[in-house]
């Protein structure tokens, strides 16, 4: 074999090696970040849930995200792959109380549905006052729970 033949088969191996590492990684997912109000106010505290909905047809990753200070963003490559998702929310006061850093429950976990675009995007959410009607002064989330 010549020096050249040599060279040419290297090659060929060092690159199908190379197409071999940059197979599929999964599926992209893209960043949403937006603003978490209740009664008009941003949510001091809490985490928002992005769950793909499997009923729909998402099989894609979750995803979960904290709220400090009414606003939220995903970290690069953690946020959701578009599609329907189910996005459930809980938020909490920020003062804290006993064992919970997050302090006291405005409501109890809201739920809704949104169609997230396949391309990073904003989305913000205001939970409606009657989400909290079902549990006034909320409550204390469990020590070792929550953010």
């Amino acid at each position: 074999m010549t020096l050249q033949a040599s060279f040419r088969t290297m090659l060929a191996v060092f690159s199908a090696l190379l197409v071999a590492g940059c197979g599929d990684r999964g599926p992209v997912n893209y960043r949403v970040s937006g603003a978490v109000t209740y009664n008009g106010q941003p949510v001091p505290a809490g985490e928002v849930v992005f769950q793909p909905d499997a009923s729909l047809g998402n099989k894609g990753p979750g995803s979960v995200v904290l709220i400090k200070d009414g606003r939220y963003e995903t970290d690069d490559g953690k946020g959701v792959v578009g599609g329907p998702y189910i996005v459930r929310i809980a938020g909490f006061d920020g003062v804290p109380v006993g064992d919970s850093s997050v302090g006291t429950g405005l409501f109890p976990p809201y739920q809704t549905n949104v169609e997230f675009p396949k391309e990073s995007t904003t989305k913000d959410f205001d939970v409606p006052v009657q989400a909290g009607a079902a549990a006034p002064g909320g409550a204390a989330i469990p020590a070792g729970v929550g953010p």
